[in-house]
C-alpha cells in the first residue's frame, strides 16, 4: 500500500488521528459518475478530518492477467484528478494484498481499523472482498456496526444510459472522443513518453512527436483527431494521427500516437506529454505516395485550426 500526499505528490503516511472520508474504486477514466464521489468524499462529512481515495495500483483484471481489459487513465492521470476534485490523499492498495480479505474484513480491518476510515464513500455497485462478494449493504451494515457512515452514489445517467467506464471504452474504441469527453468530463487524453521515431515528419515540414501505446492501454479508433497538447505548462493545438501508419513501409507495424503540435518547436523525447482528443477527422488509410500524404495532412491542419478557431 502506498500513500500519496496530493498536495505535494510525494509519498507520504497518513496522519496520526486521521479520520477519513474515503471514496472506493477501481476509478478508471474518472468519469463524471467518479467526480460525484470524489466530491462527496472531499466534504469531509461525519466526523472525518482528511479526504481519501482509495483505489487499485493497477486494474484487478490486468493484475490477473485479464490483457483484454483497457485502461482509460494512467495512475499520474488519476492522481491529477483526485487532486483537482478536492482530494487530499490517495491510498493505492495491490489487488494481491486484499483478494484473500472477506468483505468483513476487508470494511472493518483494513478500513475502519487500519486506515481511520469513519465515512465510506462508494457507488451503487461497489463490490469489495473476496471473489468480489461484498456489496453495498454489507459494507453500511458493516460500519453501522462500528458507528461509522456510508454513502452510496446512485448512478450518473447522460440520454438516458448509465455512465461507466466501459461505455467510455466503447464510444473511444468508435472514435466518438467528443462523447467520450461527456461522458468523462474532461476530454480522453494519454500521458506517455515521447519516443523517436523515424522522423520523416521533419523531412516534409511537419514534425510529429510519437508515443507508444501499451499493450493495456485504450486505443482510439484509427484515424486523425484534433487535439490540445500539454508542453511545459501550456497548451498547444495539435493533429494526431492513432494507428499503424500504413503508408510508411516498417517492419513491425506498432500501434502509436503521432502528433504534430502546431505552432510549436522544441525538444520533447523522454518526456511525458498529454494529448487530449477533441474531435475525429477522418479515418487512417494507405496514400500512394508520401506527396499524397503530406498534401492530406496539410488540408486536415487547415481544417483543425478552423475547428479551434470556432
Amino acid at each position: 500500500m502506498t500513500v500519496i500526499d496530493l498536495k505535494t505528490g510525494k509519498e507520504t503516511t497518513l496522519p496520526q488521528g486521521a479520520r477519513l472520508s474515503c471514496a472506493l474504486g477501481n476509478f478508471d477514466g474518472v468519469h463524471i459518475g467518479h467526480r460525484e464521489l470524489l466530491l462527496k468524499a472531499a466534504k469531509k462529512e461525519y466526523g472525518s478530518n482528511a479526504s481519501a481515495v482509495w483505489a487499485f495500483r493497477v486494474h484487478p483484471q490486468i493484475y490477473l492477467g485479464n490483457t483484454k481489459v483497457k485502461i482509460l487513465t494512467t495512475v499520474e492521470q488519476k492522481l491529477e484528478y483526485f487532486r483537482e476534485a478536492g482530494i487530499e490523499y490517495a491510498i493505492l492498495e495491490d489487488f494481491g494484498a486484499v483478494s484473500a480479505l472477506s468483505p468483513e474484513e476487508f470494511a472493518k480491518d483494513l478500513l475502519i481499523e487500519k486506515l481511520g476510515v469513519c465515512h465510506a464513500v462508494c457507488g451503487f455497485n461497489f463490490s469489495f472482498g473476496k471473489k468480489a462478494v461484498g456489496n453495498c449493504a454489507m459494507l453500511t451494515e458493516y460500519f453501522a456496526e462500528s458507528g461509522k457512515a456510508v454513502s452510496i452514489i446512485p448512478p450518473c445517467r447522460i440520454d438516458g444510459n448509465t455512465v461507466s467506464s466501459s461505455l467510455v471504452r466503447a464510444k473511444i474504441e468508435l472514435g466518438d472522443v467528443e462523447y467520450a469527453e461527456k461522458l468523462l468530463g474532461h476530454p480522453f487524453s494519454i500521458y506517455l513518453p515521447v519516443t523517436e521515431g523515424r522522423k520523416l515528419g521533419r523531412t516534409i515540414g511537419i514534425p510529429t512527436i510519437n508515443q507508444v501505446f501499451p499493450e493495456n492501454h485504450a486505443v482510439p479508433r484509427f484515424g486523425v483527431y484534433a487535439c490540445r497538447c500539454h508542453v511545459d505548462g501550456k497548451l498547444y493545438n495539435g493533429i494526431a494521427n492513432v494507428g499503424i501508419r500504413p503508408t510508411i513501409e516498417e517492419k513491425e507495424k506498432i500501434t502509436n500516437c503521432e502528433t504534430h503540435i502546431l505552432d510549436y518547436n522544441g525538444y520533447l523525447y523522454g518526456k511525458k506529454i498529454r494529448v487530449d482528443f477533441c474531435k475525429f477527422i477522418r479515418e487512417e488509410r494507405k496514400f500512394d505516395s508520401i506527396e499524397a500524404l503530406t498534401d492530406e495532412i496539410r488540408e486536415n491542419i487547415k481544417e483543425i485550426r478552423e475547428y479551434f478557431c470556432k
